[in-house]
């Protein structure tokens, strides 16, 4: 859905060292673009929740102040736009969780720039 939207995804080097593209939440949370507090979103800013708050498991695209778009991942089921409310995960107890709401927070898509300032590594796409 980000590559159709016209969003570059950058290649992530995993744990065992290999480099290859981006392809779940938590590898998009962990190394693609800037985090952005909630009240400071944008339009075209990615949206990340958690399924039991131990890790991202689940993207979208904000829409506008009050909806995001996104892919439920369920059979079937088709590109639609879901609402931006807050809602409290509930503590699973098997692991160590370390979100307590959904959504878990906001980046905003960005690049490296090649010649880093003293403040600015990235640049907003």
């Amino acid at each position: 859905m980000l590559r159709k939207a016209g969003l570059v995804i950058p290649d992530y080097t995993g744990q065992d060292g290999v480099c290859r593209p981006i392809r779940h939440a938590n590898e998009f949370w962990d190394s693609y673009g800037i985090a952005v507090h909630d009240e400071y979103r944008q339009p075209g800013d990615l949206i990340f929740f958690s399924r039991r708050g131990s890790f991202p498991t689940h993207i979208g695209i904000v829409r506008d102040e009050e909806s995001y778009i996104h892919a439920p991942g369920t059979s079937e089921s088709k590109v639609e736009i879901g609402p931006i409310s807050y809602e409290a995960i509930a503590k699973s107890g098997i692991e160590r969780q370390l979100y307590a709401r959904n959504p878990i927070g906001f980046k905003s898509p960005t690049v490296k720039i090649k010649q880093p300032a003293y403040r600015h590594h990235q640049k907003p796409i």
